[in-house]
């Protein structure tokens, strides 16, 4: 049996020309420009730039310490974005914490418009590795969320009404960028892809390969298949630099530096490091 082709996707994707960060009974939207149609755009024209952008705006959720804390202190495990409706949104609650964070994700959605936010769907990821102690350390208690669970009754109203208006939460977003933050660069659940709004065909016209072909109609599914080809056969993956820290694409997984520079200079750092310990002991 001929192996399937399966490099042609195609997206066409909704994006307003603006968005703008909007504050509603306590909760932070980001909200698409009323009064005016999106256009459509195909994130497949550049699939690599799409996946650094994304890790780089989850890894600015990942690295917000003032995030963690609040849903640490909030006993959100795992963390769910219907929690934000229990414990209070942290875009509102600490405006002053969260303008950094909403400052690293206002031009993705600017450059990319928002992800799908579904209806059926409770946007949960775990927390990044650097807190996993800490998130373990958690008592678990059933009365830790009470009998009441009226607060998913607003969850659910405020959802319905989303996407009529084509808003999402700033607290969903930052979510859903730190899924894809973790599945990408820590590899949590990185091999599970859920494939939504596409329409799929199979062409034989003269090809002794068949080709799989997909058109697709939302962010989130356009960055998992982006991804899934990216990693598959090849072995490339999304790295981050050991030495400056920055986000690239891989030829090989294994890789840790985004250029040899970047290995010299680490690896000059590191003698410079182990000599200079040396001493100390030597000293003592």
């Amino acid at each position: 049996m001929p192996q399937m082709n399966f490099t042609h996707f195609r997206g066409a994707v909704p994006r307003f020309r603006n968005y703008a960060a909007v504050a509603e009974q306590r909760v932070l939207f980001i909200t698409p420009e009323a009064g005016v149609l999106p256009r459509r755009y195909d994130p497949f024209e550049d699939s690599e730039g799409l996946l650094l952008d994304v890790v780089r705006a989850g890894a600015a959720v990942a690295g917000c310490d003032a995030f963690m804390d609040y849903c640490l202190s909030h006993k959100m495990l795992p963390l769910r974005d219907a929690d934000f409706w229990r414990c209070g949104d942290f875009f509102t609650a600490c405006p002053n914490e969260a303008q950094p964070l909403l400052d690293a994700i206002l031009p993705f959605v600017q450059r990319y418009g928002l992800p799908l936010w579904e209806q059926n769907n409770i946007i949960t990821t775990s927390y990044p590795a650097r807190h996993e102690q800490r998130a373990m350390a958690i008592p678990f208690s059933e009365d830790d969320n009470g009998d009441d669970v009226g607060y998913l009754i607003h969850y659910e109203a405020v959802k319905r009404a989303c996407s009529r208006s084509g808003a999402v939460p700033a607290c969903t977003l930052a979510l859903m960028l730190l899924d894809f933050y973790l599945r990408f660069l820590e590899g949590v659940d990185g091999s599970h892809f859920f494939i939504r709004n596409a329409e799929w065909t199979l062409d034989f016209e003269h090809n002794k390969t068949p080709e799989l072909r997909a058109q697709v109609y939302d962010l989130t599914t356009c960055i998992d298949l982006a991804y899934a080809q990216l990693v598959s056969g090849e072995g490339r993956a999304v790295r981050q630099c050991k030495h400056c820290q920055k986000f690239f694409i891989a030829d090989d997984w294994r890789a840790e530096y985004c250029s040899p520079r970047c290995r010299g200079a680490y690896n000059s750092k590191m003698t410079r490091k182990r000599v200079k310990e040396r001493k100390l002991r030597e000293g003592q």
